[in-house]
């Protein structure tokens, strides 16, 4: 069965997922990174399991973030290869939500990641795939977290000073490479306590196998409330794959590269609202549907993003435990989680593009159990503590004396 990755509201675009595996690359330079290279991931493994994970967060998170009645785009993929490598360094309750929440096998997720990035973004294919971690100079960064960024995600480790507006630059310069310019920046505003940022970006850009002809630049298209607005149509008449199920019907339009295609599923008129067909009982009943059909394909150009407050809605999710990362150091937790994704679609074909950024501020402490105020005078000890000997002892009566 084809499995999906979601990367748009009533459009969905699908791997098929070739076997071969992309080679072996050296990781990025970093601070203890430098002479860790990729690994080639085992044969087999959980992979089907972290799609499955994925799918149904993609669902989840929607529902909790897209407007009802608007446009609506976002990478499933990003967001899960983000955190899964949070994942990485997570421990206590917070990888036990993680897991609950992503669906995290109990173990192998990291070459499960591995493997599926090699599936999804071959050398020369479609899609691109970018990881990357940002620290603070000086940071303490677990090694065996560092290992596993390099080793299952490409990632090294860059050092930038988080105090400077130059941390925000070098962070959105990377974002503008990797989504060819698709994204300009992550965060709105990065918190000045920040202390590591992890980053996923995603690029995907393929022709259509067969293009569409524009047939009407104001056909009439019905919004979600029964009104009508002129739309740039277009149309293709060819041999595609079809399906239909209760209350709807799709079609996979194939691009041209790569073994990707976009699914387009349209509720029926009585049916429910698209982001329902996003389900993932939807979405395999799609799968195993799919049928050859000589078909009339019309539908819509579109050209539209979205961003949303990626934290506030895995709390919804009931991800509350952001405070135990100590794999990667440990006085850092979770403050910030963005995600911005983008995408065009026309004639020739589609260009799409997500990102999704955390940011670690260092952790204040625990609350204080006990206020201690030497504001009136005191004594103190200076002690040589494994025998208590009293090496100097005195009082302070007036500090300003």
């Amino acid at each position: 069965m084809t499995r999906p990755l979601l990367l748009g509201f009533a459009a969905v675009l699908v791997a098929t997922c070739a076997a071969a595996a992309g080679p072996v690359t050296a990781a990025p330079r970093g601070l203890v990174t430098a002479d860790l290279a990729r690994q080639a991931p085992p044969p087999g493994g959980p992979a089907p399991a972290v799609v499955d994970g994925l799918t149904d967060v993609g669902y989840q998170l929607s529902r909790r973030a897209a407007a009802p009645d608007g446009n609506w785009v976002m990478s499933p993929l990003s967001i899960a290869c983000a955190f899964a490598m949070a994942r990485a360094g997570a421990g206590g309750e917070t990888a036990a939500q993680l897991d609950r929440i992503f669906h995290f096998p109990p173990a192998g997720t990291h070459e499960a990641f591995n493997a599926l990035d090699r599936q999804l973004a071959p050398d020369g294919g479609p899609l691109r795939i970018a990881n990357a971690l940002w620290a603070q100079p000086g940071l303490p960064i677990g090694k065996p977290f560092l290992r596993t960024l390099a080793e299952q995600y490409g990632s090294g480790v860059r050092t930038v000073d988080f105090r400077s507006p130059g941390a925000t630059e070098a962070i959105d310069a990377w974002v503008r490479e990797q989504t060819n310019g698709r994204i300009r920046k992550l965060f709105d505003r990065l918190d000045p306590d920040t202390k590591a940022v992890l980053a996923n970006a995603i690029y995907f850009k393929a022709d259509w196998r067969t293009a569409f002809l524009s047939t009407d630049p104001g056909a009439s298209f019905t919004r979600p409330d029964g009104s009508t607005v002129k739309a740039p149509m277009m149309n293709q008449v060819a041999s595609l794959a079809y399906a239909e199920g209760p209350g709807w019907r799709a079609v996979e339009v194939p691009y041209k590269t790569g073994d990707y295609a976009m699914w387009v599923l349209l509720p029926e008129p009585s049916g429910g609202a698209p982001l329902d067909l996003l389900a993932p009982d939807t979405l395999a009943a799609v799968g195993k549907g799919l049928r050859p059909a000589f078909v009339d394909m019309t539908m819509p150009k579109w050209e539209f993003d979205a961003s949303f407050d990626l934290l506030a809605v895995m709390r919804e999710l009931g991800f509350t435990a952001v405070g135990d990362f100590s794999g990667i150091n440990p006085h850092l937790y979770l403050g910030q989680a963005v995600h911005r994704a983008t995408i065009t679609v026309d004639e020739e074909g589609t260009e799409a593009a997500a990102v999704t950024g955390m940011a670690m501020p260092v952790s204040a402490g625990p609350r204080p159990e006990v206020t201690f105020r030497a504001d009136r005078p005191f004594a103190f000890a200076i002690m040589h503590t494994p025998t208590r000997t009293p090496a100097f002892i005195g009082t302070v009566t007036d500090p300003t004396a």
